[in-house]
């Protein structure tokens, strides 16, 4: 079983990596349709508790495009990023797939709900929560929801021998 976790981990960093890379594009693609512009860029971005960048990955709008746009390029971003993850999904029987697959489209519900509830929070009730845009919680987060994965397939809570259990086999 501690083998299938760290299979679990990697698939679900590689995973991630491609995960996070489309969900900046559709961030742009979905930034085109509503009328805007822009590119992806390559930033710094300072960390909360140490004295360290790291890089990020940005979609930055050429221009604002008003509140509901804006939302539903945040929102649409990464949940488009996930449909593709869903699909594929469905077709895999390989249990540390699975994981990794489902484990990334939680991390993509994660982004859709925060980045759009941080940008609503700040755009229309004046209300800043800044831990939201921190590196530490928007990387910290996704690397929790992994080792949670890992941890639960090597404790044995997502193995055949328990789902078949639990049907009544």
């Amino acid at each position: 079983m501690i083998t299938a976790a760290y299979r679990v981990l990697i698939l679900a960093l590689v995973i991630f990596v491609l995960a996070f890379a489309t969900h900046e594009v559709m961030h742009l693609l979905v930034l085109y349709a509503v009328g805007g512009t822009g590119s992806i860029v390559l930033r710094p971005w300072r960390l909360a508790f140490f004295d360290a960048s790291i890089f990020a990955l940005h979609v930055r709008p050429d221009h604002p495009v008003g509140t509901v746009r804006q939302a539903i390029v945040n929102f649409l971003g990464p949940t488009l990023a996930a449909i593709p993850l869903v699909i594929v999904l469905a077709y895999v029987r390989e249990r540390v797939v699975r994981i990794a697959l489902i484990a990334n489209i939680g991390i993509l519900a994660f982004f859709a709900v925060i980045e759009t509830v941080d940008f609503l929070a700040e755009s229309v009730f004046d209300v800043d929560y800044p831990v939201l845009t921190t590196p530490e919680f928007n990387y910290g987060v996704p690397l929790l929801i992994f080792i949670m994965a890992a941890y639960a397939v090597a404790l044995g809570w997502w193995s055949a021998d328990r789902r078949a259990r639990g049907n009544g086999a």
